[in-house]
């Protein structure tokens, strides 16, 4: 079972719903709506037949991305080259009848799965993509807070002016919700992180200081 996972706030005072919504790309209505029903219990999850209409639906709120490799008209390779191009800071676990081989070694994907794909190693893919895509929230807002902290100190404002104030309840909070992370991040959650930051990949060293 799926942990509840607190809500992360943004820097414009948005947040990530608690409950982790889930996107599943397939252009087979059984296998879209098989995802859905085991995932429904611990998710928000929304369906899309084909990479178009995942493009169209793919917004802010979307946690992790189910996406078949192989439909008709855009290919599910060309919808993760999409996606990836967007920006959208989405976990994408490629999901697909053909075994794994060579070609996946570059496919920018957090994980892979071959159909027919057990529950319980679906939803373990599913919880691993969560927690690694929120704790790579908490470290992007940490370190913005930071290098906003730094600007007014060295702009002179005075650490009692209101928004400066607010930074450091922002911090305390941030730094809080690491402790819990920690907690839950085991050997693969953590070689999950650090493999993106090495590759360059969509959550490389610029992206989190940007």
């Amino acid at each position: 079972m799926t942990e509840d996972i607190d809500d992360t706030e943004g820097e414009d005072g948005s947040t990530r719903t608690g409950r982790p919504h889930v996107l599943v790309v397939d252009d087979e209505a059984d296998v879209r709506e098989l995802y859905a029903d085991q995932l429904a219990a611990e998710y928000t999850v929304s369906t899309a037949a084909s990479g178009s209409e995942a493009l169209d639906v793919l917004d802010d709120s979307v946690d992790v991305v189910l996406l078949d490799r192989r439909m008709p008209g855009l290919h599910g390779d060309d919808t993760l080259e999409r996606i990836r191009a967007s920006g959208a800071d989405v976990r994408v676990a490629a999901v697909s009848g053909v075994a794994v081989g060579v070609d996946v070694v570059g496919l920018p994907v957090d994980a892979y799965l071959e159909k027919p794909v057990d529950p319980a190693d679906l939803r373990d893919a599913v919880d691993r993509l969560v927690r690694v895509a929120r704790y790579g929230d908490r470290v992007r807002q940490y370190f913005a807070v930071m290098h906003k902290r730094a600007a007014l100190e060295g702009s002179g404002v005075a650490p009692t002016d209101g928004e400066y104030g607010e930074l450091a309840r922002r911090r305390e909070a941030l730094e809080a919700g690491f402790d819990d992370l920690h907690a839950r991040l085991d050997h693969e959650d953590y070689e999950l992180l650090f493999r993106d930051l090495g590759d360059g990949g969509h959550d490389s060293p610029a992206d989190l200081y940007a």
